[in-house]
């Protein structure tokens, strides 16, 4: 894949990738960090797994941590390339992109509700949605449950998703 539009650390990911330079010299959890230990790419998946924000506009309007345009077509562009999103037209609008979780993609999302059981242990976020965190952290039902959803919905395309389902 190219892309032209790129630049900064994403392009230097991608070109590196393209290259062959990163993965075959990397251990698992370093080539992880190097691919997946961005500011964006973790909340972008939280906001299409868990907020249903599939557009651009829908992610870039609702975000709460302030992603700017750039960024946002940036990640986008480099989760594409990274298969953990797929992208389709909108059957309501020709221009409007509505992305999707690959499978790679909803992988990432156990991993997720991981990452903020250990903050809320060890840090002090937002108290929000401290009872869903543990619930999904904890519960491997719930878990499992939680991504058959997300398959559904992002993989097979037969269900549409519903408001805050993982509440």
């Amino acid at each position: 894949m190219q892309y032209k539009n790129l630049r900064g650390f994403g392009s230097l990911i991608i070109t590196m990738l393209d290259q062959g330079y990163v993965e075959e010299k990397m251990c698992p959890i370093g080539l992880a960090s190097f691919l997946l230990a961005d500011k964006w790419i973790p909340i972008i998946i939280r906001d299409i797994a868990l907020f249903d924000r599939r557009t651009f506009n829908d992610i870039i309007n609702n975000n709460e941590e302030g992603i700017s345009t750039g960024s946002l077509s940036t990640r986008l562009k480099q989760m594409l390339h990274l298969n953990l999103l797929q992208v389709e037209r909108s059957e309501e609008h020709i221009q409007k992109k509505m992305y999707y979780l690959t499978e790679a993609g909803i992988s990432f999302v156990p991993i997720l509700w991981h990452l903020a059981a250990w903050t809320q242990e060890f840090r002090n976020p937002s108290q929000g949605n401290v009872k869903s965190v543990k619930r999904y952290s904890s519960d491997r039902m719930a878990i499992n449950s939680h991504i058959n959803i997300l398959r559904k919905i992002h993989i097979e395309k037969t269900i549409q998703p519903e408001p805050n389902r993982w509440v």
